[in-house]
């Protein structure tokens, strides 16, 4: 089981890694072309434009994986630590309600770019291709958001804010003897 979640938990960043190299190679090979030869495409600005959107998007999906998503840490500790947990509960399901609500709207919406037609100028390739990463990503989120309830339940001492394990280990190691 232990093995699974590491390869399923390590495709998000696997992929944003592969996205980086892409950039990478097909930038430097647009600066090569530029200062050397005199030459620039159109379709590789789109094209890194586009790969950065998509890394963007696959960081997110990979925050969500370790619960490093954007939290406001800070308005948490304004509440009493008994209800601080069912908080970082409720805010996992306006997170995940508002996941469900992307995808929906943005596959609505990749739709009717495809029945228009749209495509990219630089590349002639269809804009719902490269708008993709918006409901795979969002749907991604969503079922991280499951996943990280599932582990949070399974294990509700991972609950505990940073500084509230830390207190809880160091008096583990004072044996409750105090100085």
């Amino acid at each position: 089981m232990e093995k699974k979640e590491k390869w399923y938990n390590s495709i998000e960043s696997t992929a944003g890694i592969l996205i980086l190299i892409f950039m990478l190679i097909v930038l430097t090979y647009q600066v090569i072309a530029r200062y050397l030869f005199g030459m620039s495409y159109a379709w590789i600005d789109e094209l890194s434009r586009y790969s950065l959107i998509w890394l963007a998007y696959l960081s997110a999906v990979y925050a969500v994986v370790h619960n490093a998503h954007i939290k406001i840490d800070l308005f948490l500790k304004l509440w009493p630590k008994k209800i601080r947990n069912y908080i970082k509960h409720f805010s996992n399901l306006i997170f995940f309600t508002y996941s469900v609500a992307v995808v929906y709207f943005s596959t609505v919406w990749i739709i009717g770019l495809n029945k228009t037609g749209t495509i990219s100028m630089g590349t002639g390739i269809s804009m719902a291709l490269f708008s993709l990463i918006i409901p795979i990503s969002h749907a991604l989120m969503a079922l991280r958001l499951v996943q990280l309830e599932v582990r949070w339940i399974m294990h509700p001492e991972l609950l505990q804010d940073v500084d509230e394990a830390e207190a809880a280990i160091e008096q583990a190691n004072l044996g409750g003897v105090s100085k």
